[in-house]
C-alpha cells in the first residue's frame, strides 16, 4: 500500500535519482552532480530543522499526498536551494 502510494504521487519510480534518509543520501549511479547533492543536502537540512526523521517524514509525505511530488513545498525549497546553488 504504501509502495502504490508512493508510486502514484510519484516519490518513487523510475525518474527518481536521488534518495534523502536522515542525514544518508543515496543517488544513483551515473546522476552524481553537485546540482542533486545541493538538492539532498537540502533535504538533510529540512531533516535537522524538524528536529529528527520521524517528525519530518509525515510532514514530507502529507505534503506529497496533498500537493504531489513535484508540488510539494518542501521539494520545492529543495528545488531552489539547489538553483542557488548553481550561482555560487
Amino acid at each position: 500500500m504504501l509502495r502504490q502510494a508512493a508510486l502514484q504521487t510519484g516519490l518513487l519510480g523510475p525518474n527518481m535519482i536521488g534518495l534523502t534518509l536522515g542525514h544518508g543520501i543515496y543517488i544513483c549511479h551515473g546522476h552524481e552532480s553537485p546540482r542533486l547533492l545541493s538538492h539532498e543536502c537540502r533535504h538533510v537540512q529540512q531533516y535537522e530543522q524538524a528536529g529528527s526523521i520521524a517528525a519530518y517524514l509525515p510532514m514530507y509525505l502529507q505534503q506529497i499526498v496533498q500537493f504531489g511530488y513535484a508540488s510539494a513545498p518542501y521539494e520545492i525549497d529543495a528545488r531552489a536551494h539547489e538553483a542557488a546553488a548553481q550561482f555560487k
